[in-house]
Formats: structure tokens, sequence, C-alpha cells
């Protein structure tokens, strides 16, 4: 018996490498602010596991997609330095899910998301799909890691500046905020990618929409 769900897990980056508490409290915030921003659609909210672990219940691909790029703005927004490893597995869950809290829920898909979570490979990506359509798991595996990369060259010191071009196209507004000229937004969006960001992004949601 059980039922077909979507499972998303994440956890921190080399999280031995931060003070325990600060990365706790600032994963915690993070995890509240999505589960409040996205509630309506978590059939189990996300809940941190362990100190650097989290797991949730979304009610389909596409609320699991709003939620990898939730996060990953949101430690912009935050200005945080460490990276997720995301897990986003469509797989059976035996027990009936807790809709308060992403505890005491058992099955085969929660054991495989974890098992990728947990993986040691040289190789593992911070971005993992495992769902029932092969070929939709490889579209998404390769345009997230054409993300992450784009993600990775991005220095803290621009993050604020990084998430304000995300949201507005407008260079002269974006530049007025931050003390620079239009031609310089222009230049640094660029540089940093942000269009290919967001239209990678915006594919990404437009192909997941009605599954």
């Amino acid at each position: 018996m059980g039922k077909m769900h979507y499972i998303l897990m994440g956890d921190v980056v080399s999280s031995k490498d931060y003070d325990s508490q600060t990365l706790q409290k600032q994963l915690n915030n993070i995890t509240e602010s999505c589960n409040n921003t996205l509630r309506d659609n978590l059939l189990s909210p996300y809940t941190i596991t362990l100190g650097d672990e989290f797991q949730g219940i979304p009610n389909s691909l596409l609320t699991a997609i709003h939620t990898l790029f939730y996060y990953e703005e949101e430690c912009l927004r935050q200005t945080l330095d460490f990276k997720l490893h995301y897990v986003v597995h469509y797989g059976k869950i035996e027990t009936e899910i807790n809709p308060d809290i992403a505890y005491e829920m058992m099955g085969p898909g929660l054991t495989k998301a974890r098992e990728l979570l947990g993986s040691k490979k040289r190789d593992r990506k911070r971005f993992q799909f495992l769902l029932d359509n092969t070929v939709l798991t490889q579209q998404l595996n390769r345009l997230f890691e054409v993300i992450d990369s784009i993600i990775r060259s991005w220095k803290i010191d621009d993050y604020q500046l990084i998430l304000d071009m995300i949201n507005n196209d407008n260079n002269a507004e974006v530049g007025e905020k931050h003390g620079k000229n239009r031609d310089q937004i222009w230049k640094r969006r660029k540089t940093l990618m942000v269009h290919e960001y967001n239209l990678i992004k915006e594919s990404i949601v437009t192909s997941t929409e009605h599954l």
C-alpha cells in the first residue's frame, strides 16, 4: 500500500565548516520563510530533521521547483555564505502524510531520497532529481547543473545586487538603488549572467507547470 508523492530533501554542503548554532538558525529562518510562502502547496511542511538537513512533501513537481529557487534566492537575500544540496524524488510513502510536520512518515520513497542525499560520490551534483519520467529527470538534472554553475560564479558581495537584477529588468531602477548608472548595471547583468539565469528558470517553471 501507500501512495506516490514528490519528496524534497536538502542539507548544507560541508556543514562542519560552519558554526552549528548559527547555521541551524539561518537554515531555520529560510525554512520558516519558505513554508509561509508556499504553505498552500505543501502536503507536509519543510522540517529540519537534523541540524543541517530538512525534508518536506510538496504537492507537485512545480512546487518542488519553486522551493529550490526560493531557497537559493533567499540565501542571496540573507547574504548567506553556505550552499545547499537538494534531492527531489517521486516515490512511495506508506504512512499517512503528516500535514503539520515532516516527521513520522515512512516508505521506500523517503529511504531512496535520503540515500541520494547522503551519497558521498565525488561527482554528486547540488541538485538531484529522480522522477518516474527518465527524460524529464535527465533534463532537470542538466538544467539545474547549468543553474548551479551560474550561482557558484557569484560572489557574496554581489548577492543583493544580483537579487535585485533577478527581480527587476529595469537597469536604471536597479542602478539608482545601488548607486550605479544604467550602463554599469547592464554590464554587471551581462557579466553575472543574470539574464541567462532567469531564462533557464522561466524555462524550467514553464515546462513543469502542466505536468
